[in-house]
């Protein structure tokens, strides 16, 4: 029987998923996994758990996206190459609903019992991994912000009520993007980097996948209020490429610098200052995903 090492984050959500530990790992072990849980206490303990699983044969995580971000970056600092079973259980699962894995606990864990496994690409940000996005300039840190009950109470309705409260900072930060032989200095309300196609529920690079070997730039230029509420009923539709507000980058590296002290953001954790320079790793992730994932 393989050995699967199971980390969960008790606090994830609506902390709904010890009530169906017993039913995770009912399906896991009739799917050929003998599963040996470890309850994270707090992100030192994730690597800590990573570092002592060299004997498994894949490593399963229960959380939001902050919680897959440090098991992955755990898991590529230690070489750690085994595949990764992702059973979403956070407030926003972005890179979850890229890969199409749904929210159903024991759906995902058909998925990991399936064997289906596709190897995706990781994007870089100095020294720190990430697998969906990385972003900068304002409103890209609200997930850090919001106080863990009221995330977990009114799930992502917090992100909004934290958003509107920071509309009054909201303006826009001068930026410098190096992409190839191009250099564009523009002042920008955000940028995020994806890696996916999904960020905060939108998908904001429709046509993007995990494993083409490219990172897609989106940033949004300073404009009028109505322009950018126009824009975002165009994000809604997914006509939000063509905009003229629109920065759109598509490529394997950038640099960005930023002369203003302003946070960034990975997989919904707290990111480096500036200067960024992002690019996609030379180390490969191997995931459950499912049969008909493209």
């Amino acid at each position: 029987m393989k050995k699967a090492r199971l980390i969960y984050n008790p606090y994830s959500g609506d902390r709904s998923f010890r009530m169906r530990l017993d039913l995770v790992i009912d399906k896991l072990q009739r799917g050929g996994y003998e599963v040996i849980p470890h309850r994270t206490m707090s992100v030192e303990d994730i690597y800590l758990s990573i570092s002592n699983s060299d004997y498994c044969d894949c490593i399963i995580v229960s959380g939001g996206d902050g919680t897959i971000n440090h098991v992955i970056n755990a898991m590529l600092q230690k070489d750690l190459d085994v595949p990764i079973g992702i059973i979403p259980s956070g407030t926003s699962n972005d890179f979850a609903a890229h890969l199409n894995i749904p929210k159903r606990v024991s759906h995902a864990c058909d998925i990991i019992s399936n064997g289906n496994i596709l190897e995706i690409d990781v994007g870089k940000i100095n020294e720190r991994y990430f697998v969906n996005v990385a972003a900068g300039g304002l409103l890209t840190d609200v997930s850090q912000k919001i106080d863990i009950n009221l995330k977990n109470t009114l799930g992502k309705m917090a992100y909004y009520i934290k958003g509107i409260e920071q509309l009054p900072n909201f303006r826009a930060i001068p930026i410098t993007i190096e992409h190839e032989d191009n250099i564009i200095n523009e002042m920008v309300y955000l940028f995020v980097i994806l890696n996916g196609s999904t960020a905060g529920g939108f998908k904001l690079a429709p046509d993007a996948t995990a494993h083409d070997g490219k990172l897609n730039l989106i940033a949004v230029k300073s404009c009028n209020l109505m322009e950018l509420f126009n824009l975002f009923i165009k994000m809604l539709k997914g006509e939000h490429l063509e905009s003229s507000n629109i920065i759109y980058l598509k490529g394997e590296k950038f640099s960005i610098k930023c002369n203003e002290n302003i946070e960034t953001d990975i997989d919904g954790e707290t990111g480096p200052l500036f200067p960024l320079n992002v690019s996609i790793s030379n180390k490969k992730l191997k995931v459950f995903t499912p049969i008909n994932h493209i």
